[in-house]
C-alpha cells in the first residue's frame, strides 16, 4: 500500500470516531431535554461506532460508551417524563 493510501484510511477512520464521538455526546446533552433526539443520537451514534469497529479493527470503546449512556439518559427521562405527565394530570 502507498503513503497516500494509508493517509486517506487513516484519516477516514479519525473522521468517523470524531463523528460517532460528536453524536454520543450528543446523545447524552439532548437526551434530557429532549429523549426522543437523544435516543435517536445515541442509536446513531452506536450504529456507527460498530460499523467503524468492524470495516477498520480499531477500539471505538469510549464512542460505544457514550453513545449507550445516550440511549441510557433518554429511555430514563422518557420515563421520569411520561411519569410526572400523568401524576399531574391527576390534579
Amino acid at each position: 500500500m502507498g503513503k497516500k493510501f494509508k493517509e486517506f484510511l487513516y484519516n477516514e477512520c479519525a473522521a468517523k470516531e470524531k463523528n460517532s464521538l460528536i453524536l454520543g455526546i450528543l446523545s447524552i446533552v439532548l437526551g434530557l431535554p429532549s429523549p426522543i433526539v437523544g435516543l435517536i443520537l445515541g442509536i446513531v451514534g452506536l450504529v456507527m461506532a460498530n460499523s467503524s469497529q468492524k470495516e477498520s479493527g480499531l477500539d471505538f470503546k469510549r464512542e460505544r460508551i457514550l453513545s449507550i449512556v445516550g440511549i441510557v439518559v433518554s429511555v430514563l427521562s422518557w420515563i421520569v417524563d411520561i411519569a410526572l405527565f400523568y401524576s399531574l394530570a391527576r390534579i
